[in-house]
């Protein structure tokens, strides 16, 4: 039998990714590409995903760079929170 520990032990799902929209109150859209290599064409190949992130304090702009990490479901489509910026773009200017 396992102890209380082990059994609530949880794997951390952290991403980085690019704001592509800062519109909503409290929400942010995420951009995280991913590089990898086809198994069978062995080429190259990048695929887009956008998630929708849970920011409190609407600290985020267009264009900065995020680390999000994934928990229990905010809302329908929310299932990720703003973990840290790593990097702004003062160029970008936020559209609410």
């Amino acid at each position: 039998m396992k102890n209380k520990e082990e059994r609530k032990k949880r794997i951390d799902v952290v991403l980085t990714g690019e704001v592509v929209s800062a519109k909503a109150d409290k929400t942010i859209s995420v951009s995280v590409q991913r590089i990898f290599k086809h198994s069978v064409y062995k080429k190259i190949v990048r695929e887009k995903k956008k998630y929708l992130v849970h920011d409190e304090n609407n600290k985020c702009g267009l264009g900065d760079i995020v680390k999000i990490k994934l928990v229990r479901p905010i809302s329908k489509r929310k299932k990720w929170m703003l973990l840290d910026v790593i990097s702004t773009t003062p160029d970008k200017e936020v559209i609410k």
